[in-house]
């Protein structure tokens, strides 16, 4: 192990002793039933603390809160889940001001700043498709290992594996592999192109 690596590890670990009260509530909520108020309140807390140790203080608190997250990972200033329900692999990170529903981030995923992920385009909507103000459909949306998401896009659907989502597109409908798409609603423009290394994934 490099010495760099070690004392990232470190790092992480201190940052662990600060927000395991943090977890604690957040797991007390979840156990109880009792909705994700606690679980926020954490997540808008660490969102605004600054430089390398908020990105720290973020990533020890969501690898206790989430559903799964990977230590390292890099969630910007700013940035929150609002859905303990979602996910974020290795090697994953997000610039400042995004917002992340019920979403499963995969590897070595970039997601810009001011990127907004709902938890899919039916949240508002009942079963029968009726406009509803206590009923809603919160669908899981999955970016695909190494995608890269521009700054200011929104993403109302998966996203495949190595594409590649414009500054301020729209993603309302499935993204295949290996594509770059833009504008509102995005569109396929072309196919991305992948070297063997980028597929394969590096240590």
């Amino acid at each position: 192990m490099s010495l760099a690596r070690l004392l990232k590890r470190c790092v992480f670990a201190a940052a662990v002793l600060v927000v395991w009260p943090l977890w604690v509530l957040s797991w007390l909520e979840r156990r109880l039933g009792l909705g994700e108020e606690a679980f926020l309140f954490g997540a808008q807390l660490l969102a605004l603390m600054p430089g390398l140790p908020g990105a720290f203080l973020r990533g020890a608190y969501y690898v206790g809160t989430l559903e799964r997250c990977h230590w390292e990972v890099r969630v910007g200033f700013g940035s929150i889940f609002v859905k303990r329900a979602a996910s974020m692999a290795r090697h994953a990170s997000m610039g400042n001001y995004c917002v992340i529903g019920n979403a499963d981030i995969g590897e070595g995923v970039m997601i810009g700043s001011r990127v907004s992920v709902p938890s899919g385009k039916r949240q508002h909507f009942d079963e029968s498709g009726r406009l509803s103000a206590t009923a809603g459909n919160f669908d899981r949306v999955r970016i695909g290992a190494r995608s890269w998401i521009g700054e200011g896009a929104i993403v109302m659907a998966d996203v495949g594996e190595h594409s590649v989502v414009g500054a301020g597109a729209v993603v309302v409908n499935r993204i295949g592999d290996r594509m770059l798409v833009s504008g509102n609603p995005a569109q396929a423009l072309r196919p991305v192109d992948v070297d063997a290394a980028a597929v394969q994934g590096r240590d």
